[in-house]
């Protein structure tokens, strides 16, 4: 037996009030949107800033935030 039919042996195995949580999770695994090379450089950034020690505390955020 493959994956794919262990995969619909066990959907089909489950009671009908389940199969929206599956929807929803299938839905998100198959979400193949790539992140713009924008994005993805603020996170690089972001990475960047934490290995070389340019973060600060919450509380100092919050403080400097004024919340």
């Amino acid at each position: 037996m493959t994956v794919r039919d262990n995969v619909h042996q066990l959907i089909d195995a489950l009671p009908e009030d389940r199969l929206s949580d599956v929807l929803d999770y299938l839905a998100e695994l198959s979400d193949t949107d790539e992140l713009s090379a924008e994005t993805q450089a603020a996170i690089d950034e972001g990475f960047d800033d934490i290995r070389n020690g340019r973060t600060i505390s919450l509380d100092e955020y919050r403080r400097t935030r004024g919340v």
